[in-house]
This record gives structure tokens, sequence and C-alpha cells, in this order.
């Protein structure tokens, strides 16, 4: 089992219930500038088919998920936590050096890293 947090183009609000009705996110950028940016956050990632980061640490692991736009952009990233206490930082460290947001599928709001525990 897995809890999934969707990091995309996501407008400054405090809920979900906050995003305009007719808001479309845009792509969050370049393939090769996002994989740099994931390699900064994660130095131990593995890449895999050109669309997919593995990332296996003590207390961390975590699958990522580019899903394309066009053969260059990226619309979104799918973080698939799978376990370990520090995952969770792990997320909130890599939507700092995105400056992104993202969508928890656990709460079904905002990711907020000041409430990591409540995830997972």
């Amino acid at each position: 089992m897995s809890w999934e947090i969707y990091i995309q183009d996501l407008p400054d609000v405090a809920t979900v219930r906050d995003i305009p009705e007719g808001f479309r996110p845009r792509p969050i950028g370049e393939r090769q500038q996002l994989a740099e940016r994931i390699r900064a956050v994660f130095p131990m990632a593995e890449a895999q088919d050109n669309d997919w980061f593995f990332v296996r640490a003590p207390e961390m692991d975590l699958s990522l998920q580019l899903h394309m736009e066009d053969a260059r952009r990226v619309r979104y990233i799918v973080v698939h936590v799978h376990g370990g206490a520090l995952s969770a930082c792990g997320v909130a460290a890599l939507l700092r050096a995105l400056d992104l947001r993202a969508l928890d599928t656990a709460t079904g709001d905002l990711f907020d890293a000041r409430t990591l525990e409540e995830g997972l």
C-alpha cells in the first residue's frame, strides 16, 4: 500500500476548496531541470525508464513518477510513499526545492509539512 502526493502547479490558497473552479494547472517544468532538482534533493535517487525515480534510504522509500505534457515538459509528479519515517520529510524538502505545492490523497487536501504524521 502506498500514499500518493501529486506535485503540480497549484494556486496559493489555504485549502483545496479554495481553488478557483476554472483553474487549470500548467506544466511544472522541463524534464531535465526537474530531474536535476530531484537528484539535488535525493542524491541516491535511481532513474528508471526516463519517467521514474526511486528513492530508497534508511527510513525513506519513495517512487516519483513524472507525468509528461509533451516530450520535454512535465505536467505533474506523483510521489508514491511506500513507507519510512522520513519519507514525508523528503517530500516536503522536494516541494521546497521545486517551489511547488501538492495534493495529498490521504487527507484530500493540500500537502502540509506541519501535519506530516496525519498523511501516512
